[in-house]
């Protein structure tokens, strides 16, 4: 539900009937509120409500288009210009508008300099365009089940996976330093290259130390995580997968000595890892419970 309309109470008496308590009750949530054009909380109507509130969105089409490339995974100006086919001057305006407005953030990677990473900010803005208008004719014509079942692989990966990875950082801004040892400072992502694989690691959730400033050249990491919305449980290979990227943090002249190690798993974690996790001081388990604040961050020793 936070992942569609986010935490917004005044959303609630526009749903009917009570929250779901089941993934069940989740999809028939669904197709009676964001999918049913009856309802007041129809994501089309309550998505345009929203743009008509700010006068300086005059061209909605404009707005719509944006917010859909981004939506999409179109990250710069660059990116979201070429899949519009419009040059990238073009949509810088666009996007300040839409920044400002609160549709769309820029997150700006915590240790090197390059272009911000631009994604959707209101939920039920990007449940709109990616789940609802590409299949508005069906949902239209009585048909919100079949349009939840065509769309379910879409909102796993581009709406569930993303949003988890945020719920994640928010956890580690807000909760992490009364919940563990862990002292953050400032949190956000980042990206570490690989040289001897050719590749690149994403890292969904960094925490500099407390006092370190973004994108200093030896800076003191304080976390590093990763968050997957997967239905599989994260594995011992994601746990080595940290390992690398914190070996290879230090490689690049920043101080890991201190760095613990968290994976955030919507679907908790096989007995392996957990044994590993009460084993090692460096080693963090965090399921949806703890991210809740209905149960207890594990490892750490």
């Amino acid at each position: 539900m936070d992942a569609c309309v986010g935490g917004a109470p005044g959303y609630r008496p526009l749903a009917p009937g009570g929250s779901p308590q089941s993934m069940v009750e989740f999809d028939d949530w669904v197709q009676r509120t964001l999918l049913d054009p009856g309802r007041a909380l129809y994501s089309r109507v309550e998505a345009e409500i929203l743009l008509r509130e700010d006068p300086r969105i005059t061209h909605r089409t404009l707005y719509y288009d944006l917010l859909s490339a981004v939506a999409q995974g179109a990250s710069t100006p660059a990116k979201i210009g070429g899949l519009l086919e419009r040059q990238r001057s073009t949509v810088i305006a666009p996007l300040e508008v839409l920044e400002s407005a609160g549709y769309v953030r820029r997150e700006q990677d915590l240790l090197k300099t390059r272009s911000p990473v631009i994604t959707v900010a209101d939920p039920v803005i990007r449940f709109n365009q990616l789940i609802t208008l590409p299949l508005v004719d069906m949902v239209e014509h009585g048909r919100a089940r079949q349009a939840w079942q065509e769309s379910r692989p879409t909102f796993h990966s581009k709406i569930l996976g993303p949003h988890f990875e945020e719920l994640a950082r928010r956890w580690t801004r807000a909760f992490a330093p009364d919940e563990t040892t862990i002292r953050a400072g400032v949190v956000g992502s980042t990206e570490v290259p690989d040289p001897s694989a050719k590749t690149k690691h994403e890292v969904d959730v960094l925490a500099l130390a407390p006092g370190e400033r973004p994108q200093s050249a030896h800076a003191r990491i304080a976390l590093i995580g990763e968050a997957k919305a997967t239905i599989q449980p994260r594995g011992m290979r994601d746990v080595d997968r940290l390992q690398r990227i914190r070996d290879l943090l230090a490689g690049l002249g920043h101080h890991i000595e201190d760095a613990a190690l968290v994976l955030c798993s919507l679907h908790g974690f096989p007995p392996d890892v957990q044994r590993a996790a009460a084993r090692r001081r460096d080693l963090l388990l965090v399921d949806l419970p703890a991210l809740y604040g209905d149960g207890p961050v594990h490892g750490g020793r």
